[in-house]
């Protein structure tokens, strides 16, 4: 189970990477910029989401 977390917690952590490098390459779109300024932020919480998962998988929540 424990192995099975820490795989969840990675896949988390790099989909906040690809979706933040999503809105960074994206940020300067004329069309819908706001779009990829929320998605950059939703990005940066699901990445801080991916290492607390990670930390509480080495700690044995």
């Amino acid at each position: 189970m424990n192995k099975l977390f820490a795989v969840f917690a990675a896949i988390v952590f790099i989909a906040g990477v690809v979706f933040f490098t999503i809105a960074e390459l994206n940020k300067d779109n004329e069309e819908e910029p706001e779009t990829y300024k929320w998605m950059k932020i939703f990005s940066i919480i699901i990445i801080i989401l991916g290492i607390v998962l990670a930390i509480a998988c080495r700690n044995n929540w």
